[in-house]
């Protein structure tokens, strides 16, 4: 299993307007990617003081393994979604995930 994790941060819009765009908009193009197995949006909140958070939130794409995320990148499908995302006027920050560790409580 690989995972791709994103930050979207903040654009000009109001958070519940970039959550709109994200869900209804951007969704659909991320969807298409070749070889994705789960989609998952997680979406920010206010922060403990109520203000408006940095970022809109985090989403984490994953693949049956590498070379299905590295195709998954290298597509057209993605090079979509990433101009869609730059008009949007948003900047995210992706990391590859490879392991993840479930800690017991």
């Amino acid at each position: 299993m690989a995972k791709i994790a994103i930050i979207l941060f903040r654009n000009e819009q109001t958070l519940a307007e970039q959550h709109r765009w994200w869900l209804e908009d951007h969704a659909p193009l991320a969807k298409k990617m070749p070889g994705l197995l789960s989609y998952t949006i997680n979406l920010a909140d206010l922060d403990e003081y109520g203000n408006d958070p940095q970022i809109a939130g985090t989403d984490y794409l994953e693949f049956a393994d590498w070379d299905a995320a590295q195709a998954a990148y290298e597509s057209a499908e993605w090079q979509a979604a990433r101009e869609h995302t730059a008009a949007s006027g948003a900047k995210t920050i992706r990391t590859w995930i490879r392991d993840t560790q479930n800690i017991e409580i």
